[in-house]
């Protein structure tokens, strides 16, 4: 890994640490309708009225907006979470006429207003600027409103709540609470293996339907993260530890997430003895195709390399 990849490993870790509002940019053009879910919203000027958010280069939805030239902004509240989710799947953005999943309405220009957002601002575009791999998009706001409530806030991966831990938190004190008693009563070798195989996969096949690109993304930081420390299994260990983890909370499905969860400390304990830098090397590479397969949303292909992988392991432990 080159001096460039570990810098871009370590702004990404850095960034998900800041805590940001959810919104969901919409358009309009010839019928159609495009979304998509960004966390770069920043109020800019009072005077005229402007605001910014950042889009990918490639997302399809830019084109639209040049063409369009009006888009809308939507904060969401702490409610609409699915909505977040819907519209940062890919290919889940584009409809005509109407969304499937989520009620919108018009307001100045044309651009869908979600319904029920905690605020939403109507503009038009009023300049598009080159920001690296990023488009920022300025809009003059035309029509503002909203509604009164909490935001859905995003932070390290997971959405939370203001005031509250949010639901990730309580998951994981769940999971760790049952962890400790499995730890403490002794869980033998061979059922923390079947509890793996009965879980892990369905939290894999689930994680590449249900995850967002950013969650990914900060998944595959991880296996990057973990692939530099292969030599040192004491550094090594809790990172490819985590993997398995998020996972659980990637696969969207609580009970999934607080089941892989709980299973921490009696995998930890396990994996500790087994662990050398020929096995994390191989381990790493087996991570890194369940990530690929996330990537591309391929949930069959997910689940089967993480029952692969867990059957190399029981391998390596029985040994």
């Amino acid at each position: 890994m080159t001096a460039d990849d570990e810098r871009i490993d370590s702004f990404r870790q850095a960034a998900g640490r800041f805590a940001s509002g959810v919104t969901v940019v919409t358009t309009a053009l010839d019928g159609h309708l495009y979304g998509i879910t960004a966390t770069s919203f920043v109020s800019l000027s009072l005077n005229p009225l402007l605001v910014t958010v950042s889009i990918n280069v490639h997302s399809p939805i830019l084109g639209e907006i040049r063409a369009s030239g009006v888009f809308a902004i939507n904060v969401l509240g702490r409610h609409q979470q699915e909505v977040s989710a819907c519209f940062a799947r890919r290919g889940r953005g584009r409809s005509k006429d109407r969304f499937d999943e989520v009620e919108t309405h018009r307001e100045a220009t044309g651009a869908p207003v979600v319904t029920g957002a905690l605020s939403w601002f109507d503009c038009t575009v009023h300049t598009m600027l080159s920001g690296g791999d990023h488009i920022i998009l300025v809009g003059e706001v035309v029509a503002a409103g909203g509604g009164t409530g909490q935001p859905l806030l995003y932070w390290s991966g997971e959405y939370h709540e203001l005031g509250a831990e949010g639901s990730g938190a309580d998951i994981g004190r769940i999971a760790d609470s049952l962890s400790v008693q499995l730890h403490l009563l002794g869980m033998r070798t061979d059922q923390l293996l079947e509890a793996q195989h009965a879980v892990e996969p369905a939290a894999a096949a689930l994680a590449a339907r249900e995850a967002t690109d950013d969650q990914v993304a900060q998944l595959r930081a991880l296996v990057e993260e973990s692939e530099k420390h292969v030599q040192d299994v004491g550094r090594y260990n809790p990172l490819s530890l985590e993997f398995h983890a998020r996972l659980g909370l990637l696969s969207g499905n609580p009970a999934i997430a607080a089941s892989v969860g709980a299973l921490n400390r009696p995998r930890e304990s396990v994996y500790a003895v087994h662990t050398n830098a020929e096995r994390a090397t191989r381990t790493v590479g087996a991570h890194r195709r369940i990530l690929e397969a996330i990537e591309g949303r391929d949930e069959a292909a997910a689940r089967r390399l993480m029952t692969e992988h867990l059957g190399v392991v029981a391998q390596g432990i029985q040994c």
